[in-house]
């Protein structure tokens, strides 16, 4: 039997404190794919694992090799990897096991393509120790064109398969092609027969790109096919490249692993390389994408395209593409056919004494091309709605208390607002929450322990879901419009649930900021022309975590949106995908960035949402007079959800954390009755030993009650209501915390 691969992905869990207001749903089932990483696209080389020689060796979703298969960045249809058979190789292959049902029709299908014509790959499906099962067959394909194969069978008496693409030659052929050829493989797949139908039914649906520069990934070109170039461009070949001097280009490095590029050589100055784009539709528009590299930081190259009596394809305010740097880049340069069927792309080594690398030449049609990568935004779209199951969701149709509460008084460094409870700065309209920040009539101060003050000039709303409800990997997500302008500081965010709330829980409680963690999901600080960096257009995703002598360890990157918009003016979404390794943030689905946080203890516990509206501070600077108010931060929804394995990776962890017991609402009518508030409350660790629990007592403002024999700060002339937070640690510093309300009555 095959060992089950640990993989850790992100998701999300449901605690137990809020299981009974799950809320889950299930999407309609896509086709399954059983391959894991068939298209190659998370993987490099080092992914790829030597085989052992004993088949119970492999682990399910591993890809293993024998004779050094290998990751290529050339993909088919735009895909920029693949895996790969090297060339002068004997037997080579790549192979995955996989569980199937028994008794069942399944297809693989793959596809494949060589450097030589007459190389050939084998797809292949084996039993468990990888030999033949008898009455499948094995399917040949090769060429020097992507070609789609498919190997049929029933899984008979079978549990697990081996798919596999051999190399296959004779142990004395060292001269034929298929010994000579490399060998790419893609879009391997494994579906039931009913799926696969269904799968290649979508697919034939799909925009299929044509690229209009030929053999430009350089598979079966040979230094035969770069010439010099004679100054006739009608001359021109399709899958031809011309230099110009007289030392030639050359095949070299490309861009990613094992592929191929062309290099301008060195100390060769004003020499350039050409390619003919054949076939062009007129007056329509294309894109033209390369990537290039060059070999020091003094050398630099200029793009352009020009139809072959000269004249340039590149719109008017666009004449020519300037490109430098060390490390590969792609650009990409649009340009309109005009009345032309036949154009050339002319890269033009502009000066200095190094290098330049060219790599990966493409030329589609603009609409093809666009229509193509919607249709990609659309599909991973699918595939991130089936994949994950929506735990909690609020709508807002109310403000619901069971999952919320209001953040009161001062919070954070020199911000000039103070957060309130009042309906005028918190409240649902048409089903959204909208976190208002107004003027005061009358201006407040906050005086710090140090003696300084922060006056305060305007009302504005928080909340958050401690003690409600916690969160620990996952996909969360918010969909929001947001204010702008000179002191505009909208958040959405987390902090870890172990946090003292600046000091409303005992400190010996929890921890403090930032020990606890803070995940930024969504800011931004308003345009304002007396702080740099700031923006109406921009938002900020960052971790926050640790001290240094300077100061919190913080990890942040942005996204800005496109023409000009700016995000006030529309609703956007704005989520992180929270894994155990990875965490991931997105606007409006796109990734902007990738943090990782293997290490970071201060990510793998339960952290709470926020959302805020600050009127200014440190970062953003403070409202000016061209500032509107009322500010307005219009919230539609919040959606957690979760995958299965997120669900297993945060599971793992609540097996191991402390529990608290008998917690319930409390009513007391003098002080002495405070020591009764752990009366009835126990804490136990995983293995059952018992734990001590502590609470402390605050009214949203501060901290009335420590636990302990001191006298309370609770006013016991008059009724009131307040928030008890009980607290137990267990090993390694792990926090439960749960909260319950205690009324004083007279």
């Amino acid at each position: 039997m095959k060992k089950t691969k640990k993989v850790l992905i992100a998701s999300a869990l449901v605690l137990s404190t809020f299981a009974a207001a799950k809320q889950t749903w299930q999407v309609n089932a896509a086709p399954t794919d059983l391959v894991v990483n068939g298209n190659f696209e998370e993987l490099q080389t080092s992914s790829i694992l030597t085989y052992s020689g004993n088949p119970s060796d492999m682990e399910y979703s591993n890809w293993y090799s024998e004779g050094g298969g290998v990751v290529s960045y050339v993909g088919n249809n735009e895909s920029e990897r693949s895996g790969m058979l090297p060339a002068n190789k004997q037997n080579v292959w790549l192979a995955q096991v996989v569980k199937v049902k028994k008794n069942t029709d399944y297809v693989f299908s793959a596809y494949v393509r060589t450097s030589l014509a007459g190389g050939s790959g084998i797809l292949q499906v084996l039993d468990a120790n990888t030999n033949k099962i008898e009455g499948i067959d094995e399917v040949w394909t090769g060429g020097t064109e992507w070609k789609h194969g498919t190997v049929s069978f029933n899984s008979g008496n079978h549990e697990e398969i081996v798919i596999r693409v051999l190399k296959w030659t004779d142990e004395k052929d060292t001269v034929s092609d298929i010994y000579k050829s490399e060998v790419y493989v893609d879009d391997a797949k494994l579906f039931t027969k009913a799926d696969y139908e269904e799968y290649q039914a979508k697919q034939e649906t799909k925009t299929k790109l044509t690229n209009y520069i030929k053999n430009s990934d350089l598979i079966n070109v040979q230094s035969s096919d770069i010439l010099k170039n004679n100054g006739d461009t009608y001359s021109y070949e399709s899958g031809k490249f011309y230099y110009n001097g007289d030392v030639p280009a050359v095949i070299g490095e490309g861009y990613g692993e094992n592929a191929y590029g062309l290099v301008l050589p060195e100390n060769v100055e004003y020499n350039s390389l050409k390619a003919l784009i054949d076939g062009l539709k007129q007056n329509t528009d294309y894109v033209f994408k390369v990537y290039l590299k060059h070999g020091s930081d003094n050398t630099g190259t200029v793009t352009s395209i020009n139809a072959l009596d000269g004249t340039s394809l590149f719109k008017a305010d666009d004449n020519i593409g300037y490109s430098g740097g060390v490390t590969w880049k792609e650009y990409t340069y649009p340009f309109n056919s005009g009345s032309f069927e036949k154009a050339y792309v002319d890269i033009y080594k502009y000066y200095g004494n190094s290098t330049a690398s060219i790599s990966d030449m493409r030329v589609y049609e603009k609409a093809e091309y666009d229509k193509y990568l919607e249709e990609i935004k659309e599909e991973e779209q699918e595939a991130q709605d089936k994949l994950y199951t929506e735990v909690w969701r609020d709508e807002f149709d109310t403000l619901d208390m069971n999952s919320w509460s209001y953040q009161l008084g001062h919070k954070r460094g020199i911000e000039p607002q103070e957060y309130v409870d009042s309906s005028e700065n918190v409240f649902v309209e048409d089903g959204k929450l909208i976190l208002r920040a107004t003027k005061k009539h009358e201006y407040t101060i906050h005086y710090n322990a140090d003696g300084s003050d922060i006056v305060k000039k305007y009302d504005s709303g928080s909340i958050a879901t401690f003690g409600k409800r916690e969160f620990l990997y996952g996909k969360i997500e918010m969909r929001a419009k947001l204010p702008k302008g000179a002191g505009a500081f909208p958040a959405f965010w987390t902090l870890g649930n172990d946090f003292t709330l600046d000091g409303l829980v005992a400190s010996d409680q929890g921890v403090g900021w930032p020990m606890c963690g803070e995940i930024d999901i969504m800011e931004l600080i308003g345009e304002n022309p007396d702080m740099p960096g700031t923006s109406d257009r921009t938002v900020h995703g960052t971790i926050h975590n640790g001290l240094t002598e300077d100061g919190d360890k913080a990890q942040t990157n942005t996204y800005t949106l496109p023409n000009d918009e700016t995000f006030n003016k529309d609703f956007h979404t704005f989520s992180i995908v929270w894994n155990p390794d990875t965490i991931q943030w997105y606007v409006d689905d796109n990734l902007y960035s990738t943090v990782y946080i293997t290490d970071l203890d201060y990510f793998h516990k339960p952290h709470y949402l926020l959302l805020n509206l600050a009127a200014g501070g440190a970062w953003p600077g403070f409202p000016n007079e061209d500032t509107d108010f009322p500010m307005d931060f219009v919230i539609d929804y919040v959606s957690y959800s979760q995958t299965k394995e997120q669900k297993a990776a945060a599971d793992k962890y609540y097996e191991t954390c402390p529990t608290i017991n008998g917690v319930k609402d409390i009513t007391i009518s003098n002080e002495d009755e405070l020591q009764n508030l752990l009366a009835n409350v126990s804490a136990k660790d995983y293995n059952g030993q018992d734990l001590e629990v502590s609470c402390s007592v605050n009214d949203g403002y501060k901290l009335m009650w420590n636990g302990k024999t001191r006298t309370s700060e609770i006013d016991f002339s008059k009724e009131g209501t307040y928030e008890i937070v009980y607290s137990t640690v267990g090993e390694s510093n792990i926090y439960t915390r749960e909260v319950a309300t205690l009324h004083v009555v007279k």
